[in-house]
């Protein structure tokens, strides 16, 4: 899947999910392997302050569960449905929707189509060339610990790397 039909096929997931669950904003978070971050890589309304802002301790926690989650309206809180995006298994990111047009809470029927899309979305993180890109600093990080655990695999990769770099 090319980055630019793969960043098409997250935004538009975007889109329908916010639509079809009539809600403000919502946006796709990917998860960094090995690690508890996510990050924004696609949204549908809110505007890019929302879209920027970084995931809340919902979009965390249904990473680490696995498990949708709906919070309904608080004091100064949105109403929030999110559910995780799964391939094989394995959460490749959430899909976080906020606020129900018109005051409303979600419904069943919105964590159902939710979570239908965030299976689409699952399949999408996980074939897209936006998630396999590493940062540089997670690169090393791992390539550290793939020396210390298997010095074999770590010179065949080292020997690739160097190649490839040389180039």
């Amino acid at each position: 899947m090319s980055q630019s039909y793969a960043r098409l096929t997250l935004r538009s997931l975007a889109r329908v999910a916010v639509e079809g669950t009539e809600a403000d904003r919502g946006r796709l978070l990917a998860a960094s392997p090995g690690t508890d971050e996510l990050r924004v890589v696609a949204a549908h309304g809110g505007g890019d302050l929302w879209q920027a802002r970084s995931p809340g301790d919902i979009a965390r926690y249904v990473a680490a569960a696995g498990q949708p989650q709906v919070l309904s309206h608080g004091a100064h809180l949105p109403a929030t449905l999110c559910v995780p995006c799964f391939y094989d298994d394995e959460v490749m990111g959430t899909l976080e929707l906020e606020d129900k047009q018109g005051g409303l809470a979600f419904t069943i029927d919105d964590v159902e189509l939710a979570t239908l899309l965030g299976g689409i979305a699952g399949v999408a993180l996980a074939r897209s060339p936006v998630m396999t890109v590493p940062d540089p600093s997670r690169l090393v990080a791992d390539l550290t610990r793939l020396a210390t655990a298997d010095a074999t695999r770590y010179a065949t990769i080292a020997r690739w790397l160097k190649d490839l770099l040389d180039a």
